[in-house]
């Protein structure tokens, strides 16, 4: 019996070749979307959740008031693990993290000597205490000699890079001008963790300089990790904190309750807080899910549309087999047989369109998606749900309509349009239209945005401009501050170097560093930004200078000049009444200078903030060259030579700004063009759903054509007779599909400071599009039907 439904599958989906083409090939795409991005989804829904511990593992985060409500961060004083440990008796084990980005490793050669290589992530301090929260094997050695000063532990993937063997133990590698012996060899981190740690240094080493800096200041990149003993709830914690807080931070803190006791699951979506790799907050994995879901809806319904489509042909043979003997349950399991066998032909097909996907998507997204078919079971769950859910909403309906048709009608082809559900087919095909609306009219705000961000004019200027970093670490700030200058003077004499300036960062930075401030005679504290620069920062960026006076090109503070924002929010009513007041920031009690107009210091889904610029040399760690733009190369050249010459000992390296900024917006570019392309594949899906609704209106109408054509109709005449119906769908498809998209669409512009407005070109655009769309498709299939020769049309049965 299943032999026999087999053969009459094989045979029915052979006879219409075409229409089984595009059952599978608009089957093949939904899928392949749909399983690309389950696999995108499941990757950044799995960060840290191989810890055996993870339900009980924390880490602590700072909140603080700022100017345009509270600001977060993932740093924590240097002090403060230590003190936390010893407050929390619910607390088993507490792990200081203090990460290094852009590490220049020196590592020792059997000569003696070392040889020097740039890392740009993988370096921590941290303590023993880390292996007993996270699940990190040892390969060789032990972690607790991390405890003891100038230890290491190395990844097994690092030490086979740097020492050609799995046993590094013993050898020899120099960070920061010290040097650090290997106690240990650990495995690799896998590629779904945010504690990417490559080398470890034993934190004791650093403890005494860290801790100099007390309970006023934190980095970024000082975390601390807890894990909460059994049987023990994480409220306690919470409840104990503000009297943690207040006892070390003081009771005039700005913030009441400055630190949050956050889940180790939540480190890769709260996007409040910073991480050591990219992230995927909760609203995109919502989003990636309901285009899973709308792309395996929309090749259904192109797949119903279709088939019934093309049953209008079938009729005579259901009404044989009717006759013969077949019952309506025997012909329904054998439509939805059909459907089930193309479905798994577009699943298998899928698979290797998914990997070729991958291809391509992994080294754009950065991402290491795989199909790993014989160990992730997850895999063959998903592509399970789909074949059957696919199958049975393409295949049900269709069966149900086609098994129903009368024999006697059947034999004389007199199936009418209201039998075969032709009304639930333009349900069907509104249903496309809003999907592909909703789709379209959101590609184009994302690409409105992006263009509305790459044009706005963020207060200074980037082209032609290099940020050359200078060495900072223990001893190099100390030790080589006089080189500063001599190197800006240097480079400065060079043909081709406009301007040069000493500074902190660019004015626009993926990092900023923030503090508080007082006005003299005031009581109230006031946030800002902080920027250490030279007297020609404001010229090279070309600042505006919109009142008073700029910096004196000198190394330590004897003013401030301040932006706009700052002046707004200190309450003053004119950049002028500013000028002379005295700030108090860091014990140190200086005038106002100047006044700059605002410009933006991060990327411009954060709001302006209040910034003060002055002179502090200790406080530079990059230099700023303008060059001429016409022969950069060889100016660059030069320039290393002169960096060189000044720092023999480290690796020269530079990134243009522009290119700087860009990067600041790359998660979020990389992501709209994703969502793009699977918005694409959803559109021509729909489309492929719409030629079935016009094939099976050219079939039903066939004889009707053929009487037009004789009685003098036009082929245009004819494609408008088509169309038209589908102008009514379009109509009830962006009825429903705009407002839907406008308030999702506005709710994702909220997270931006800056942003298009949602105005109704962009909706009438959408529509338009949707319009064009519908008329190549109907159009295509119309032609054809209205050349065809109306005596072939009339002798049709």
């Amino acid at each position: 019996m299943i032999q026999n439904y087999l053969k009459a599958a094989l045979r029915s989906l052979t006879r219409e070749k075409a229409n089984t083409l595009i059952n599978i090939a608009g089957l093949t795409l939904g899928i392949t979307g749909s399983l690309v991005l389950f696999l995108f989804i499941k990757d950044g829904s799995s960060y840290d959740t191989y810890h055996s511990k993870k339900d009980r593992i924390y880490r602590l985060v700072t909140k603080s008031k700022g100017n345009n409500g509270d600001n977060f961060t993932q740093g924590v004083p240097t002090v403060l693990p230590e003190a936390f440990k010893n407050d929390f008796a619910e607390v088993e084990e507490v792990a200081f993290t203090s990460y290094r980005r852009g590490n220049l490793i020196a590592i020792a050669q059997p000569n003696g000597e070392f040889k020097k290589y740039e890392e740009s992530k993988g370096v921590a301090f941290t303590q023993s205490s880390f292996f007993k929260i996270f699940d990190r094997r040892m390969l060789k050695g032990s972690e607790k000699r991390l405890d003891q000063p100038n230890e290491a532990i190395i990844s097994k993937k690092w030490a086979l890079k740097y020492f050609h063997k799995e046993d590094a133990i013993g050898e020899i590698v120099k960070y920061d001008d010290t040097e650090y012996k290997i106690a240990a060899v650990m495995e690799d981190y896998p590629s779904n963790t945010d504690l990417p740690f490559d080398l470890i240094f034993s934190y004791i080493t650093i403890k005494k300089q860290l801790d100099a800096k007390g309970w006023s200041d934190n980095s970024d990149t000082d975390n601390c990790y807890f894990l909460l003993k059994e049987n023990q709830s994480i409220s306690k914690i919470e409840a104990g904190l503000s009297l943690f807080a207040k006892k070390y931070f003081g009771p005039d803190h700005l913030t009441k309750d400055p630190l949050i006791a956050q889940p180790l699951l939540t480190l890769h979506s709260d996007m409040r807080f910073g991480n050591y790799n990219k992230k995927m907050p909760k609203e995109g994995k919502i989003i990636f899910t309901v285009v899973v879901i709308l792309l395996l809806v929309t090749c259904s319904i192109n797949f119903i549309n279709l088939t019934t489509a093309a049953a209008v042909k079938r009729t005579k043979e259901i009404g044989i087999r009717k006759i013969l003997g077949s019952t309506r349950k025997q012909l329904i399991f054998q439509l939805v047989g059909e459907a089930v066998l193309i479905t798994i032909i577009a699943v298998l097909i899928s698979l290797a369109a998914a990997q070729i996907l991958l291809g391509f998507l992994n080294p754009f997204m950065d991402l290491s998606l795989s199909l790993q078919l014989s160990s992730d079971g997850n895999v063959w769950l998903f592509l399970g749900a789909v074949t059957i859910a696919v199958a049975v909403l393409s295949g049900l309906y269709p069966a149900l309509v086609v098994s129903a048709f009368k024999p006697a009608l059947a034999l004389k082809n007199q199936i009418s349009s209201t039998s075969s559900g032709f009304t639930m087919r333009k349900g069907l095909v509104v249903l496309q239209f809003f999907i592909s609306q909703f789709f379209i009219i959101a590609t184009i705000v994302i690409m409105e945005q992006y263009a509305f961000v790459k044009k706005y004019d963020i207060g200074f200027a980037q082209d032609a401009i290099v940020i050359i970093p200078i060495p900072v670490g223990e001893n190099a700030t100390s030790a080589n501050s006089g080189k500063m200058r001599s190197l800006k003077n240097e480079i400065l004499r060079l043909n081709g170097v406009e301007n040069v300036s000493l500074n902190l960062a660019p004015p626009s930075h993926k990092s900023v560093t923030g503090t508080s401030f007082k006005i003299a005679g005031r009581d109230n504290d006031f946030n800002t930004q902080i920027k250490q620069v030279d007297g020609d920062y404001l010229s090279l960026y070309k600042i505006k200078l919109v009142a008073g006076q700029p910096l004196d090109d000198l190394d330590t503070m004897t003013g401030f000049v301040v932006n706009e924002q700052l002046v707004k929010i200190a309450g003053y009513a004119t950049n002028d009444e500013i000028i002379g007041q005295e700030i108090i920031l860091w014990d140190h009690q200086l005038p106002v200078k100047g006044v700059v107009k605002n410009f933006n210091t991060q990327s411009l889904s954060d709001p302006i903030e209040a910034v003060v610029l002055f002179n502090y040399l200790d406080g530079f760690h990059s230099i700023s060259i303008q060059l001429n733009p016409s022969d950069m190369q060889s100016t660059l050249a030069q320039v290393q030579a002169k960096w060189e010459a000044a720092y023999p000992e480290y690796i020269f390296s530079y990134e243009f700004l522009d290119e700087q900024i860009r990067n600041l917006y790359q998660g979020d570019r990389k992501s709209s063009i994703m969502l793009t392309i699977f918005s694409f594949i959803a559109i021509f899906i729909g489309c492929l759903g719409l030629f079935g609704l016009v094939t099976f209106m050219v079939n039903q109408k066939t004889k009707e054509i053929g009487v037009r054509k004789v009685l003098g109709a036009s082929v245009q005449g004819i494609i408008i007779l088509f169309s038209k119906e589908f102008v009514k769908l379009i109509l009830i498809g962006f009825a429903l599909a705009a407002p839907a998209v406008g308030f999702v669409m506005s709710k994702i512009l909220e997270k931006s400071a800056y942003r298009i407005e949602l105005g109704p070109m962009i909706f009438l655009t959408g529509f338009f599009a949707a319009i064009f769309i519908a008329f190549f498709t109907v159009g295509f299939r119309s032609i054809r039907a209205a050349l065809v020769n109306p005596v072939d049309s009339l002798r049709a049965e």
